[in-house]
């Protein structure tokens, strides 16, 4: 019982150091691979706690080999877009200015009635007043509203608030997003233009947005201490 117990307490805190060094999403809503990486070390931190006949070092090893596996494939995304694509994915837009995407909903296996119970537990009850709803990598649904219908405009009369809708990223940590250039309807001459006007080159910029409504907001790059 005493060594059931000291293997307990070990695995334990290994597998607690563990999450707290793969950060704090891990405990938040998971990405495919992060979701994958919990249930090995699941399943590899039980065996030498259910069978004292396996070695201990038979559980460390392996989720220090899946730690590095997961540290390793994070580090790669954050910084090779293609590999982002290929291991986490891309978020999907299921309702496009206002106007719900059937093909996309489709490919992504959401149904009208699950988009609607999205809607409705974010206190939504008409999808008319949405005016983009999007799908995140990790699965869960963000949604922006009209102008017109935002607690802050809603029941405002007079002047039209206009819609900005989402902003989205042009620019990030000096690699351009092409796609989301051609969603915006923009192209290399309009963002070399907007880096002229700030003084800026692609390079020195870590994140740059824009929205429908055309607002640009650029963040530069900072010199990393030490």
């Amino acid at each position: 019982m005493a060594v059931i117990l000291i293997r307990t307490v070990l695995i334990y805190t290994v597998l607690l150091c563990v999450i707290r060094l793969m950060g704090k999403r891990q405990i938040g809503e998971l990405q495919p691979s992060e979701l994958v990486t919990t249930l090995i070390l699941s399943q590899i931190a039980s065996q030498p706690i259910a069978s004292q006949s396996v070695p201990i070092s038979y559980g460390l090893v392996p989720v220090a080999a899946v730690v590095c596996l997961e540290v390793t494939a994070s580090y790669l995304t954050a910084r090779v877009p293609f590999l982002k694509r290929v291991f986490v994915g891309k978020p999907s837009i299921l309702i496009d200015r206002g106007k719900i995407d059937r093909d996309e909903l489709l490919r992504q296996r959401v149904t009208v009635e699950e988009l609607m119970s999205e809607l409705r537990s974010r206190g939504v009850g008409d999808p008319g007043d949405v005016y983009y709803a999007v799908m995140e990598e990790n699965g869960s649904i963000s949604v922006i509203l009209r102008a017109a219908s935002s607690p802050q405009t809603r029941g405002d009369t007079g002047a039209d608030p206009g819609e900005n809708g989402m902003a989205r990223i042009v620019i990030s940590d000096g690699v351009t997003d092409t796609e989301n250039l051609s969603a915006l309807g923009k192209n290399a001459e309009w963002l070399n233009k907007k880096l002229k006007e700030n003084r800026l080159t692609a390079d020195r910029v870590f994140l740059m947005t824009c929205d429908d409504g055309d607002n640009v907001r650029i963040v530069k790059k900072q010199k990393r201490r030490g």
